[in-house]
């Protein structure tokens, strides 16, 4: 019964994150391409949620089909490797909102990355941890399925 509890806390997580605020930016307008996430800022302050990206579906997706599997308590090894990759994804996920402007303006000259962390600044939302610790419930869910 706990392993299950365990996976459909994970689904639930990883649904919930696909429309909860993942980033917020805040700052003088100017245009950043969130190219990880499919998203494009161009206003003074944002918030970029799951709803925002091109992955949302992915993430509703992939929550329903945990869901499932974890309601028939089958299929350990696939629930095990989903929860690898979401977790992977939320970990990538969560090092790119708390670095976006850095990486956003890598390949801009010295000045316009001066002016950008002058001018700009972040805030990770809760989506993104919560998509992470959504996919670690899921890998800890199916390890115990598997007993």
């Amino acid at each position: 019964m706990i392993p299950r509890v365990l996976i459909l806390a994970g689904a639930v997580a990883t649904l919930l994150s696909a429309f909860l605020p993942w980033v917020t930016l805040k700052g003088l307008p100017v245009t950043l391409d969130l190219g990880l996430v499919g998203a494009e800022v161009s206003l003074g302050s944002r918030t970029v949620a799951g709803t925002d990206t091109v992955l949302w579906p992915v993430l509703v997706a992939v929550a329903l089909v945990v869901a499932a599997l974890a309601l028939f308590g089958v299929a350990w090894r696939l629930l095990f490797m989903i929860g690898l990759i979401v977790s992977v994804a939320g970990g990538v996920l969560l090092f790119y909102v708390a670095n976006v402007i850095d990486l956003e303006t890598r390949d801009s000259n010295e000045l316009m990355r001066a002016a950008a962390d002058a001018l700009l600044s972040s805030s990770i939302g809760p989506g993104t941890p919560l998509m992470l610790g959504g996919g670690l419930a899921i890998v800890a869910g199916s390890l115990l399925l598997a007993r």
